[in-house]
């Protein structure tokens, strides 16, 4: 799910291997049926690519990245809570995507794909590389 926020990229910057901070350019995707349940699957475009953490040797389509995520959080049904209750809060539950013109902070597990994205204010770039250096650094 994206998250957003300069304090979700520090927590997740300061305990990632594998992570770059770029503008997304192009987001093509949607639902998806998988072996368990539904998700969203993307394939994202990336510009101005900053790897902030380890080492990503991207070639031609160094670019090009796979995301996935559920569409929803569950809802279930309490005792007196009228359909159109239930309505509601599905709508209200509903997950953000990725947006282009956007800028977030990308956690991998492996060069290809993306585990985790938080978009950012792009003014709070130095900010966020600095704080999870100092918080990587005071966990060690």
């Amino acid at each position: 799910m994206v998250s957003e926020g300069k304090e979700h990229a520090v927590e997740h910057l300061s305990k990632a291997e594998l992570a770059f901070i770029a503008v997304l350019f192009d987001a093509k995707g949607g639902l998806a049926l998988g072996h368990d349940k539904q998700h969203n699957s993307y394939r994202l475009t990336f510009e101005n690519i900053k790897v902030v953490r380890g080492h990503m040797d991207r070639t031609a389509d160094g670019t090009h990245f796979e995301y996935r995520q559920h569409p929803k959080g569950l809802k279930f049904k309490i005792e007196n809570e009228s359909d159109e209750q239930i309505q509601q809060a599905a709508e209200d539950d509903e997950v953000k995507e990725p947006k282009e013109g956007k800028t977030y902070v990308a956690i991998l597990t492996n060069p290809d794909h993306i585990d985790i994205l938080v978009e950012i204010d792009p003014h709070d770039i130095s900010e966020i590389v600095q704080s999870s250096r100092d918080k990587e650094t005071a966990t060690v």
